[in-house]
């Protein structure tokens, strides 16, 4: 989908900070308080906007212990429901990616304590969908910026870094 750069100015606004008024919006990206309300209305009808929401800080929440997981499954479309409605449900996983290659799925997952994810990897291993698991625990987040790609698509050429 092809943007006008207004739009792209409101997104980028909003990316950089949720809580932007619309007269500062439209002020910023050079409309009207109304016109940059009517345009952020119709990013949210495009489906380009799909919700405003907070960023926490999870460490300060106590949920400091992080993991990756690979999970291999069998083929099987009846095993792996169950797998699957678990993992959607369970408070611990906080992304689930369906990949192409040697494993099937990709988890992210936050915990409180290391005997926290020792009972999750239990449970997983419970189900007949497993085949096996490979799982990765994060010492030090080095960067943490998963809007950088939108705000380097948004904005202008000449803002760009080069290379």
């Amino acid at each position: 989908m092809k943007l006008k750069e207004k739009d792209k100015c409101i997104l980028h606004s909003l990316i950089e900070n949720g809580r932007i008024s619309f007269a500062d919006l439209g002020r910023i990206c050079g409309m009207s308080r109304q016109g940059a309300f009517e345009r952020v209305k119709q990013l949210q009808r495009d489906g380009i906007i799909e919700s405003f929401t907070v960023r926490l800080n999870e460490e300060k929440l106590g949920l400091s212990f992080r993991a990756y997981m690979l999970i291999s499954a069998k083929p099987s479309e009846n095993l792996r429901k169950n797998l699957v409605e678990f993992l959607q449900k369970n408070m611990n996983v906080r992304k689930i990616q369906m990949l192409f290659g040697r494993y099937d799925f990709f988890l992210e997952l936050l915990f409180r304590r290391k005997e926290e994810m020792t009972d999750f990897i239990k449970q997983i291993h419970t189900f007949d969908a497993v085949e096996r698991t490979e799982t990765f625990i994060v010492y030090q987040t080095l960067k943490d910026r998963p809007e950088l790609p939108l705000l380097m698509m948004l904005s202008p050429p000449e803002s760009l870094p080069d290379g």
